[in-house]
């Protein structure tokens, strides 16, 4: 059924190198090794195992966990993921049956091996302990459900599933963290385990947890990909995104896991000893309808407001242009599971007529729509305190959305309070009419994607987790997709996207672009993730980082091996350009821009 059995091994050498290409003028003070890193975080997260995080900063919290822990393969954001943990991995040919063969030598943190007897008990665990909750283990017990595993010998596991899991290298081979049995086998609460450090296999080791301030990691000197080029990562949590920036410009840290604001970049290219980091980030903003309340269980009403929301206004006013347009088929548009076509309709005199023929024909004093029985057309949305420019996204889009009749209001909730309010007791609707959101690569990488986030709750689904919204065609079309290889998967999910684009249960408002400031002359060996960013392992590791960190081989900076989206099964990132770039690349980023602003335009 599904061809040649699929084989990945691991190459003898590394993949063409990640460069991080740095400002002639301030090579000599770059660095790509480093004793000690300052990062600034904006939220603690508990002790950094898979099971306590809060969630407050996702997706910098996967990021955290992943310096900590390992997965099999790496790179969701690549159909193609390089093998990690895993030396090389067949699949049967019903793709219900895979066996993993896992690399020798590899180590815990408190020096026992790591076996076949941790990743078949990981999966395990996950799949009895996390629940529903968990933000790794519904790709355990949902898609492709897991039924079993079985270990071979003490390098080998093979996983027996439910369902065919053509990419199962992807999900959740590519983003489950492997943990250690001799630690968990024994927790019964893996949630409420807080107080301990984390034991790992990943390059740095946590030693020391401060609640609510800070956290300390050391290199892990035996770690299989070699030596990390940075000794100690201290982060300091910093919750005012203000104080952190002030932070990185007076040089008390290094680096701030936030995004620049836009308002900040052009300061901080002209400040010497800073740069920032451009990187393609697979991340959303979007307004998401609480689909089972009224009016906005009526998908007409729901795409009257996305036809007249202005997302280029928004990226541009918001974001000062730092950033693409929503699409309204959801995924971003250099996902490799995105439509080819189909970008935002913005068409207020068609949400007009579809208001009217929902029943708001009728306006009050105020030039409020209101249905036959004076229920006005009023949308109020939930945002983060923490986010500032998800609020301004609203006051805009109240100014976008006055003239057809829509009054728009905000409410600013702390990210728990957020959460609370989204969530209603069991058996009954929340009260909320929308809320905006982030959504990170896992969102618009993982081939099960649309199927996690937006098919119908049930026995089958993971659950209308966005929005409660549901459709049947939609259902179909994602299920097929989740049991499909590559090249049949694609035409059913970009079927699916047109479906979401026609009822709109979300509206995308925006794909951030990826920027960080960092200090150059604290640490220069930063490597882009393709679609994930910059604040991953691969920035640490001699394998990735340049031989120097001061961009001696720019020359090399269009080659960036086998691991891009349409590459092969290993390699490593692309590369990240801050400042002044070479010719080549220049060339590069305007092929880039032409092929995002085609893939945008609408059918």
């Amino acid at each position: 059924m599904w061809g040649q059995l699929r084989r990945w091994t691991v190459a003898v050498t590394a993949a063409a190198a990640c460069l991080a290409v740095v400002p002639q003028a301030t090579a000599q003070e770059a660095r790509s090794s480093a004793e000690r890193l300052r990062v600034a975080i904006h939220s603690y997260e508990n002790n950094l195992t898979p099971f306590t995080l809060t969630l407050t900063t996702f997706p910098v919290t996967a990021d955290m966990v992943m310096l900590v822990y390992d997965s099999l393969f790496y790179s969701q954001a690549s159909p193609n993921p390089e093998p990690w943990l895993a030396e090389s991995a067949t699949m049967s040919d019903d793709a219900k049956v895979w066996t993993v063969t896992l690399r020798p030598g590899v180590v815990w943190h408190d020096g026992q091996p790591l076996t076949a007897e941790d990743v078949a008990f990981s999966f395990d665990y996950y799949q009895r302990q996390a629940g529903a909750s968990g933000r790794y283990a519904h790709h355990v017990f949902d898609v492709p459900g897991l039924e079993r595993s079985e270990v071979v010998d003490d390098r080998t596991v093979r996983f027996f599933l439910r369902d065919p899991a053509p990419q199962f290298d992807i999900m959740p081979g590519a983003d489950l963290p492997i943990i250690p049995k001799h630690v968990w086998e024994n927790v019964t609460e893996p949630g409420k385990a807080t107080s301990e450090l984390p034991v790992g296999s990943g390059p740095y080791q946590v030693v020391e947890m401060v609640s609510d301030q800070r956290y300390r990691l050391v290199a892990n000197e035996d770690y299989f990909k070699g030596r990390p080029t940075v000794d100690e990562i201290e982060m300091p949590v910093v919750k005012d995104p203000a104080a952190a920036f002030a932070a990185l410009r007076t040089g008390e840290v290094d680096f701030v896991t936030r995004n620049v604001p836009p308002e900040l970049i052009g300061q901080f290219e002209e400040t010497p000893g800073i740069q920032v980091a451009r990187a393609t980030k697979f991340e959303s903003t979007q307004l998401n309808f609480n689909a089972r309340k009224a009016p906005f269980d009526d998908p007409a009403v729901r795409k009257a407001i996305s036809l007249g929301t202005d997302s280029q206004a928004l990226v541009d006013t918001v974001l000062l242009g730092r950033g693409l347009p929503g699409r309204d088929g959801f995924l971003h548009p250099e996902s490799p599971w995105a439509a080819p076509r189909g970008g935002h309709e913005l068409d207020p005199g068609r949400a007009a007529r579809l208001l009217d023929e929902a029943g708001y024909g009728a306006t009050d004093p105020d030039g409020v729509r209101k249905s036959a029985d004076g229920t006005r057309l009023e949308l109020g949305v939930l945002v983060s305190s923490f986010e500032p420019q998800d609020l301004r996204a609203v006051q805009l889009m109240s100014q976008q959305l006055a003239p057809l009749g829509v009054k728009v209001s905000s409410e600013a909730l702390d990210p728990v309070s957020l959460r609370q309010r989204r969530q209603a007791p069991p058996g009954q609707i929340p009260g909320f009419d929308a809320y905006l959101s982030t959504l990170e690569a896992h969102a618009h990488v993982d081939p099960d994607g649309l199927y996690y986030f937006f098919h119908s709750p049930g026995p089958k689904g993971f659950g209308g987790v966005i929005t409660g919204w549901g459709n049947s065609r939609f259902d179909q079309l994602t299920e097929q997709a989740a049991v499909s290889g590559k090249e049949e998967r694609k035409p059913l999910l970009h079927e699916a996207q047109e479906i979401l684009a026609g009822e709109a249960p979300a509206i995308v408002l925006w794909y951030r672009s990826g920027e960080w400031a960092y200090r150059s002359d604290a640490y220069a060996g930063w490597v882009e993730d393709p679609g994930q960013g910059i604040l991953g392992k691969r920035s640490f590791l001699p394998e990735y980082v340049a031989a120097d960190g001061v961009g001696n081989e720019q020359e090399q900076a269009g080659d960036t091996g086998t691991g891009g989206a349409d590459g092969g099964g290993g390699g490593a990132g692309t590369v990240v350009v801050v400042g002044a770039m070479a010719v080549v690349a220049l060339v590069g980023l305007a092929i880039a821009r032409r092929r995002r602003s085609t893939d945008l335009d609408p059918d």
